[in-house]
């Protein structure tokens, strides 16, 4: 959690906000050049040109050997050895009352104090400012650090805030103290001058005897900072223009919503809302929009109350490396790697996990669903972006912004995946017409779907109602189908990026997919297991209309009834443009049994095994046969 302290074996660490290195809050709103327009910093201090995120401490690590306490602190970005200052003062006695002062050339003070140290030893390698000093005095010390520009002394980041530090802006910040980046409380003390109020307690005996004490894990909302295999070159910082992804808006003149990532370091931060009640919780994704990061939605105290305390989920928004990153490539890598890591620290119960976002996130809660189908038990959409602005216009100018890939064209992966959309009939930005085309896509397939149309609403009615009431309540009893007897699944090797390690080829009991031709031509699976039973959804279609929290009509689709099947040892269906896959064959039920098949195929294909059989469908043609038993 950011702005934690932790032991290990006597190495006492803080962990710090990241890209909350916004200074001062000297009166001003939102003037930093890194600030995007739903994102507001409260700090107004930016750095000169070249030295930006060169004092945004990450880390910052305290040890005693023999008689000196070492000092190292990581901070984001570190181009020149001496750029930057690491300082760092003990009050020896922890008494406030005594000591204190200017910190020396840096533009802050404080109480207490009685010995300080100033570090500008960089390693531009490691981005690590290093030193020591003589082991303080006393059993109990109150330390306090901070990190500057060497040149000014002006002091950027303030060390030990505590896992409370506030983001308070709701979207564009109504005041020069409301920001969206959790350094509220930063700010408003560097622009009083005085950092007293930051601070940890330190026992010395707790380094000398190389003690462990975990960190705490408070309730409620919060940063939470996990560390990255990946980089984007130049692999440390921020670029505030952003790095270009491949998403470049198809050939059409730039509206300024193309796929950028702005935040490249292994150090990347995410927003997160936990809940009062014990585990296990659900996890609520939250994917944010465009100009939108890690606070947007979840610092709202009706999607805190509505999807986090009555759902009892997890609320999660990651940063996704930037306000344009649009959920592929290392985009999509911060998303996967966010809930591995949400995962791995949380009791989350793996049957209650929920795609969902807004606008540019709305795009990616389809995105994320749809190639994940297997890991969501729902999906809710606000105002989602479609793929391209041409989808269900009679004059298409087929701009598709950020996205890889059109979401309106793999609606149909998510059979097993209960989705609802809020869309906005007077939305400015994701227009209707894409909207209703959306609706006509999954009125194509056998979803099971709800799709609200808010005639008089615009882009940002639902973020500024703060509502989120009945889609809450759509989503409540959802849980994940983890093991569905049909599996329909459309994938291109176009979306992956395998550097990153992500590659769309498998949903539920199927992997392994490989396609005779690649790139933009679908790979289309579509089998269905009669070996396990189960049932088969009887849908129904309805409308409806309503008031909350603006005037809405509905289109429906859900399940009636359900059909028993009738247990038999035979796979059927057909295969699109796929040379070879791979099933399981535990979870199909069929698992050194002798069985039949009916496939309808458009070229040959490969069936392999889990349980080391395989069988080919040669040619295009309804192929019909058995494979014999183990």
């Amino acid at each position: 959690m950011a702005g934690s302290v932790w032991l290990c074996r006597g190495v006492l660490t803080y962990g710090d906000y990241v890209d909350d290195d916004y200074g001062a809050d000297t009166g001003q709103i939102n003037t930093t050049s890194r600030s995007a327009s739903l994102m507001p910093s409260a700090g107004d201090q930016g750095y000169r040109m070249g030295q930006d995120a060169t004092a945004d401490l990450i880390l910052l690590t305290l040890r005693v050997r023999g008689h000196r306490l070492f000092v190292s602190g990581l901070v984001n970005a570190l181009y020149q050895p001496r750029e930057t200052v690491l300082a760092v003062a003990i009050d020896t006695d922890n008494n406030p009352r005594t000591g204190g002062g200017r910190w020396g050339q840096l533009d802050v003070s404080s109480g207490g104090w009685d010995r300080i140290a100033f570090f500008t030893n960089g390693d531009p390698k490691t981005n690590t400012i290093s030193g020591s000093m003589p082991l303080p005095p006393g059993r109990v010390w109150r330390v306090q650090a901070a990190t500057a520009i060497a040149s000014s002394g002006q002091v950027m980041n303030v060390a030990f805030r505590g896992p409370g530090e506030q983001a308070s802006a709701k979207g564009v910040g109504t005041s020069s103290d409301s920001g969206a980046w959790f350094e509220d409380k930063q700010a408003a003390a560097l622009g009083r001058g005085d950092i007293s109020e930051f601070g940890t307690v330190v026992r010395g005996s707790d380094l000398t005897h190389h003690r462990t004490r975990a960190a705490p894990n408070p309730a409620g909302l919060h940063e939470r900072v996990y560390r990255s295999a990946y980089t984007v070159p130049p692999a440390e910082g921020v670029n505030v223009a952003g790095v270009p992804g491949r998403g470049n808006g198809g050939g059409q003149v730039s509206l300024g919503f193309e796929q950028t990532f702005q935040y490249l370091g292994r150090y990347q931060p995410y927003g997160i809302y936990i809940p009062r009640k014990p585990g296990p919780h659900g996890m609520q994704m939250l994917f944010h929009g465009s100009s939108s990061g890690m606070s947007g939605l979840v610092n709202q105290p009706g999607m805190e109350q509505r999807f986090g305390e009555d759902l009892n989920r997890v609320l999660v928004v990651p940063e996704a490396r930037g306000q344009n990153g649009w959920g592929s490539d290392i985009s999509e890598r911060d998303l996967l790697d966010v809930m591995s890591d949400i995962q791995a620290h949380y009791p989350i119960d793996s049957q209650r996990v929920f795609s969902g976002g807004y606008s540019q996130g709305g795009y990616i809660t389809y995105r994320m669903a749809e190639l994940y189908p297997d890991r969501f038990a729902g999906a809710v959409d606000w105002v989602g972006f479609t793929g391209d602005e041409g989808n269900g216009s009679p004059s298409p100018a087929h701009y598709t912004a950020g996205a890889i890939g059109n979401v309106i064209d793999y609606v149909a992966n998510l059979r097993s995946v209960p989705t609802v959309m809020l869309y906005s009939g007077a939305d400015e930005l994701v227009h209707v017409w894409t909207a209703n085309a959306m609706d006509q896509a999954f009125d194509a397939t056998d979803d099971v779907f709800t799709f609200y149309l808010h005639p008089a609403a615009e882009h940002l009615t639902f973020a500024a109602l703060d509502d989120w009431t009945k889609e809450a309540a759509y989503t409540r009893d959802l849980k994940l189908v983890s093991n569905p007897p049909r599996v329909t699944y459309r994938t291109e090797t176009y979306l992956d990026d395998p550097g990153l390690g992500i590659v769309h080829d498998r949903a539920y009991w199927v992997s392994a997919i490989r396609g005779r031709q690649t790139g933009q031509v679908a790979e289309n699976v579509d089998l269905q297991t009669l070996a396990c039973g189960g049932s088969t959804p009887v849908l129904k279609r309805s409308s409806g209309s309503g008031s909350d929290p603006v005037p809405w009509t509905s289109d429906v689709q859900s399940v009636a009834q359900t059909t028993p099947i009738a247990r038999a040892l035979r796979l059927q269906g057909s295969l699109g443009n796929v040379a070879s896959l791979h099933i399981d064959t535990r979870r199909a039920c069929l698992a050194g049994q002798a069985f039949s098949y009916s496939i309808t195929t458009d070229g040959t294909s490969t069936v392999s095994l889990s349980d080391g059989r395989t069988f080919t469908l040669s040619g295009s043609d309804l192929h019909t046969g058995a494979v014999p038993g183990r």
